[in-house]
Order: structure tokens, then sequence, then C-alpha cells
């Protein structure tokens, strides 16, 4: 595509598209063109919105000759001459044309962290501390399943959330989880997980919210093999009285009559298996280990909440700060708004349209990505409309905008965030990608090439050989490494677990 013809298509989308809601079949956890799984832009039809979750901004006073200078350090600006500014109506930045500098403009800063209507902990700071003691706590753990890198076959208590997020993105630095098994997919950055509006903190979008997620990983074989009974026994033993000073509407039952409360259990799998643990327990006691349960997961959510990372090179770039990005970096984001066309997947400040796609990669263990969890998020007894939502109405606005199940869904799994993706790696859902060069070379490629009807679903047809020089390789290279975000406050990297 000419670079033109695909600036023209991204730049005419920020300016008169509507913010994209996420919801369409085209569109939850997993890594990019350039940082997971992504596609070239269709010339046939407009981009997706590069505005999704800010709009960029402009006075009515025209070029000012200046820019804004932001201090990395104090987060003071100030103005120099020079190019005109994300504040012009014709902003000029670097070697950047006006349209590439208005599309810049319009992909930073990084927006705020949405609401979470469903969670009316999600920013109580004592929550957060809870929650950051949750992530490291290593006791929910039941025995691992094999001999792994943790331990011999058998061991308990030795993952944590940490274990398998476990580089600076809080993603996994294996191809795939190891837990108390291997997990079938690769474990995605916690870091910024919480700024996606659309369920993309996981791969597949299983989940209409954050806090829901935890239930469903502790009680997964292959990352934690627990149970929700093991769980709430933890929180009883080792936490009961930062519990209930935060869920003082919710305090914890007296859980020591084992009688009533076993140390493990869970619901049964099928209903045509033998009764367990769990289904020996009344009603009400039930609903007492669920409510700790997504209460735990509320916590959990309030500290990922506070993994945020920003001020990239290119973040202070775009604030006036020319020096920030070298010119190999600029250049290689303009192969990323035009000739590459990563831009019409990875857009806006997020650098993600939060769409699910097929790269042409085979999903392991017959995991159909998308296709296999429509059904699952409007069932689940924890999602935004069950009995431990705090706004049922906000959680049955996400559920209805839920795209319908379909064939086309196979093999489709979240576009990642492109932000931090050069120190995310490895790459893909599956992690099959090592390096990033070799993420470039593969979209340089074209995509996956499995050949048609050995894939899962079909693969997108905007996925076409780039042919990109060695040097614009390179300079695509370069921009990704200028949108790593500063690191996460060492407070909030500690283990604080009990």
């Amino acid at each position: 595509m000419h670079l033109r013809h695909s600036l023209l298509l991204a730049l005419g989308c920020v300016l008169e598209c509507g913010d994209d809601d996420g919801s369409s079949a085209d569109d939850s956890t997993g890594s990019t063109s350039t940082a997971g799984e992504t596609t070239t832009p269709d010339p046939s039809t407009t981009a997706p919105d590069p505005t999704t979750g800010s709009e960029s901004s402009s006075d009515d006073g025209g070029t000012t000759g200046s820019t804004t200078n932001v201090d990395p350090d104090t987060g003071s600006s100030s103005s120099t001459g020079g190019a005109a500014g994300c504040e012009s109506d014709s902003p000029l930045l670097g070697i950047l044309s006006t349209e590439e500098s208005a599309l810049a403009c319009s992909m930073s800063p990084v927006p705020e962290t949405p609401d979470s209507p469903t969670n009316a902990y999600a920013d109580d700071a004592a929550a957060a501390t809870l929650g950051q003691q949750f992530y490291f706590e290593s006791d929910w753990a039941g025995p691992l399943l094999e001999d792994n890198a943790l331990g011999s076959e058998g061991d308990e208590g030795l993952v944590s959330c940490r274990v398998c997020h476990d580089t600076a993105t809080f993603a996994s630095v294996d191809p795939r989880g190891v837990g108390t098994g291997l997990h079938p997919r690769h474990a995605p950055g916690s870091v910024n997980s919480a700024l996606f509006d659309q369920a993309g903190f996981t791969w597949r979008g299983r989940f209409d919210v954050m806090w829901a997620l935890p239930r469903a990983v502790f009680e997964a074989g292959p990352i934690f093999n627990s149970s929700r009974l093991r769980i709430a026994h933890v929180v009883y033993d080792q936490y009961q009285a930062e519990y209930d000073a935060v869920f003082t509407d919710h305090p914890l039952p007296d859980l020591s009559d084992m009688d009533r409360f076993p140390p493990e259990g869970r619901p049964k799998a099928n209903p045509e298996d033998p009764d367990g643990p769990w289904e020996g327990m009344t009603e009400q006691d039930q609903e007492a280990v669920n409510r700790i349960l997504a209460n735990v997961g509320k916590a959990l959510e309030a500290y990922q909440r506070l993994l945020v990372s920003n001020e990239s090179a290119f973040d202070r770039f775009v604030a006036g700060d020319e020096s920030a990005m070298s010119e190999a970096a600029q250049r290689g984001f303009q192969l990323f708004v035009g000739e590459a066309g990563c831009v019409s997947c990875h857009s806006g400040p997020l650098f993600s349209d939060q769409s699910y796609r097929n790269v042409g990669i085979e999903p392991a263990d017959g995991d159909l990505g998308r296709f296999n969890v429509i059904a699952a998020i409007a069932n689940d007894p924890f999602n935004g409309v069950g009995a431990y939502s705090d706004d049922v109405e906000a959680g049955q606005a996400f559920l209805d905008a839920v795209e319908p199940q379909s064939d086309d869904l196979q093999g489709r799994f979240r576009v990642p965030t492109v932000r931090d993706a050069a120190r995310s790696a490895p790459y893909m859902h599956n992690g099959s990608i090592a390096t990033l060069e070799d993420l470039i070379d593969f979209y340089d490629a074209g995509g996956g090439d499995i050949p048609k009807g050995e894939l899962a679903g079909e693969k997108d047809p905007a996925l076409v050989p780039l042919g990109l020089t060695k040097d614009e390789r390179g300079d695509l290279a370069a921009f990704i490494e200028a949108l790593d975000g500063g690191d996460i406050p060492a407070p909030l990297t500690t283990n604080t677990a009990n």
C-alpha cells in the first residue's frame, strides 16, 4: 500500500470515526504484528479507529511554532521554539509529515485506566494492597501435576500469579505458562492489562470482568490446580484482618468448622460426576465461599490497575521532546502507520483496536480462541451480571455488545498492545515466536503459512507479504523499542505475601 494512502485511511478515522467499541466479530489475551498478533490494512476499507480511549486535542490558534517538553522525572512541561506540536492544528514532529504527526498525536499519551463499575473496590487503596499480597501468594496452589522447573510432581504451594507473570511487564518468560502443569497459552502481561475496556486482558476475551479471571485460574489444573475452598481457607488463616478491613460488608465467616467448610473442594465439572465435598455443603455456605472468591478477584484487580507503564520515548517525543526518539525510530513509525500497515490493528493510544484476529498460527491443544468462549462469558456465575457484581446494569451493557457465536471466530485471538512489546518476548498466544526480529519477519512474510484446510478458521485476508528491506525492518524494531514505558515502581513489584 502506498504510504500516503495508508496514512489518509488512518488519519481520516482519527478525524471522523467514532470510538471503536471492540465488540465486532472481527475484533483478549496475547501479543502482535510487531507485538503479537496483527494484520496489515485492507486498502478497500477504513482502518480501525486509532483514537480508542482518547482523543487528540488542538487549540484554535493554528500553528504555534513551538513544542512542549515534558520532564520525565518531574512531569513538568515547558515550551521551546521549533516545529509545531500537538497543540497545533497542523502539528509537525521531527521528520514526520503533518499527516503522520497528527496520527502520532492521536496515539499518545497512555489513556487513563477506565472505570470498573462492577468492582466497587477497583480503586480502593487498601484493596490494592491486599491484592498485591494475593498476587504473590503461593499457598493457593495445589500439587504439581508433573515434574517441572518449580519442583517435583505432588509438591504443593509453589505457584503464585507472579511465578507465571515473571517478566518486567508481568508476562511469562516461557512460551507457555508453567504452573502446576503446562498452560496451553502464553501468559500475557499484567502491566497495562487494566487499560483494556473490552476484556482484552486475556487472549480469548473469556471474561467480561477482570475480577472473574482468578476464579478460573485457581481451579485450572495446569495453572494452580486448586479449589475455591482452599482459597477461602488461605484467606481465613492468613489474611483475615486485612480482608475484613476492606470488605466490611461481607466479613469472613467462621471457616474453622471443617465439616461445614472442608479444606478442599469445588463444584463438580459435570452433572454426572459423583458428588464431592462441595456438593455436601449447604447453599448458604457455598455462597459464602463464592463471595470470598469473588472478593479475592476484586482485590487482585485493584492491584493490577496500578501496574501501568507509560512515559515511553514515543510519548516524550509526541509531547515535544524531539530528541527522545531516534530518526530510525521515527522512520519506523512512518512504516508502522504507512507501508507496513501495523496501525490497521494496532491503533490508538493502546496500540490495539481490541479486536480478535486469525494470523495463521495453529492453536495449541485444539484451542480455537475466541470461538470457544462466547457462550461461557454469558453463563459465568461470576460475570458482570451475576450475584457478585457491584453494577449489574453496566455488566449487562457489556454482555449485550458481545458478538454472537460464529464459525468465523475460529482461530482468532486478541490483538495485543505494542506498548512494551520489545520486552515482552516470546510472542503470540502460544509463545511460538521467540524474538522481536522474528516477529517482524513473520509479518513481513504475510503471517502464518499453514495450508488452508489445516488451519483452524480462516487467516485474515489482509495479511500479505510486505517486502520490507533489512533497514526497514530495523527501523520498525527501533520504533517498537521506543514504545517501552517506564518500569513499575519497586514497591509494587515486592513480594508482600504473608
